[in-house]
């Protein structure tokens, strides 16, 4: 929805919502990591960064939509909210590995965020909400009520910004993308291990085919 459309009171919940982000994820969101995001595009025309910074504020929304902010650590839906994506690299790029990226992908955000931040800010909620903010394609549910906040809302910024008419513009590039930080992942190095780990909680049918699909690429290897 764009702010033209936007009603007063929709305006000011936005306000809000940015403003909490600010107060409790400003150094997440200066930070190199983060800052790196700028660099990958997401869904349509929509960097990683601008698509996690939506879904914090998404989150902080509904925490005050449905009146929750006495029962969510709002330090920590934040935290989750902006490292949910943390992954750190183009998943569309054509990598062998990036095919199992739905998978496996909040549990390399979280491997890189413990990295960064530490487990101070990676803190047992944030940690599970960044691994299993894909619910229900992994079959692992958030535990916590901020993890719920962080998947649904993820869905909602990913929806919307995929069927957004934006997305088809031709013209969107990343500006000075060599000046913005590089900071590496560890996807790449654990993905295999995370794929065959993570395939047990992703259900008998896709858990099947994607041993199935690993055994043929290990032994054509």
């Amino acid at each position: 929805m764009t702010d033209s459309l936007m009603t007063g009171a929709e305006l000011d919940a936005a306000s809000d919502a940015f403003l909490t982000v600010l107060e409790y994820g400003q150094d997440i969101m200066t930070s190199p990591g983060m800052q790196s995001e700028k660099r990958y595009l997401q869904h349509g025309n929509t960097t990683t960064f601008e698509h996690s910074v939506a879904v914090a504020e998404r989150a902080v929304r509904l925490a005050n939509l449905f009146s929750l902010e006495r029962r969510v650590d709002m330090r920590s839906l934040v935290v989750s909210g902006l490292l949910h994506d943390y992954f750190l690299y183009d998943w569309h790029d054509d990598e062998d590995w990036h095919r199992l990226h739905g998978f496996i992908h909040g549990r390399i955000a979280c491997m890189n965020a413990k990295r960064d931040f530490g487990e101070d800010v990676v803190n047992d909620v944030v940690a599970d909400s960044l691994t299993n903010h894909m619910y229900p394609l992994t079959n692992v549910p958030p535990k916590y009520l901020e993890g719920w906040l962080v998947s649904v809302s993820d869905k909602m910024c990913a929806t919307s910004e995929t069927v957004s008419p934006d997305r088809f513009r031709s013209d969107r590039r990343i500006e000075n993308a060599e000046s913005l930080p590089h900071v590496p992942s560890l996807g790449e190095l654990s993905a295999a291990a995370l794929a065959m780990d993570t395939v047990n909680g992703i259900g008998f049918i896709r858990s099947s085919a994607y041993r199935m699909r690993l055994a043929l690429k290990s032994r054509n290897a």
